[in-house]
């Protein structure tokens, strides 16, 4: 039995044909999309913070506290690529920002504000 499992291992680490994708790029055949959300500057100093969702327009961004309590809402009737946020109630911390699209997309990023 332990040589079985001896032959099984080696076979494992000196064939990579069991270990890794055989397939080579049959996965990525299919077009991905360059989805990337920046918020800047990070750490935050100063009270506003850019928000640039790339391609996709914002209708929805919510800040999260490091313990997952909601500090901010703010809903978009006219969606925009680049939103400037105002940050002068928001004590210094680590907060989550989570941008949702108008193709309701999510994406999270960490915001450090360190206004010292």
């Amino acid at each position: 039995m332990k040589q079985l499992l001896l032959i099984i291992l080696i076979s494992f680490l000196y064939f990579p044909v069991f270990s890794q994708n055989t397939w080579g790029n049959a996965g990525n055949d299919m077009e991905k999309e360059d989805i990337t959300l920046k918020v800047y500057p990070n750490p935050c100093k100063i009270n506003k913070v850019t928000i640039d969702y790339g391609s996709d327009e914002i209708k929805e961004i919510r800040v999260s506290n490091i313990t997952g309590k909601q500090v901010r809402l703010i809903k978009y009737n006219m969606p925009e690529h680049k939103i400037q946020l105002e940050l002068d109630e928001l004590p210094n911390g680590i907060y989550l920002v989570q941008v949702k699209s108008t193709e309701n997309k999510t994406l999270v990023k960490k915001l450090i504000v360190s206004r010292n």
